[in-house]
């Protein structure tokens, strides 16, 4: 499904079901910043020197440069 047509049928709900679609995509997002805060913290709690990086090559070395799947 296009996200075109997602809005089609989106404009098409009552308010009611328009209402449980934001909730639903609300607590999607904030589902995948808590994964992705839990990961960023995992990789903190690791003090084994020979993970270390240099501060530019962090975000390609933490996984956090490629989208989340």
């Amino acid at each position: 499904m296009s996200i075109l047509q997602l809005k089609t049928e989106a404009a098409a709900l009552t308010d009611l079901e328009r209402r449980e679609l934001v909730g639903y995509l609300v607590n999607l997002g904030r589902q995948r910043a808590a994964e992705y805060y839990d990961r960023l913290a995992a990789k903190i709690a690791n003090r084994d020197p020979a993970r270390w990086v240099e501060e530019e090559n962090l975000d390609q070395a933490l996984g956090l440069d490629r989208p989340e799947a």
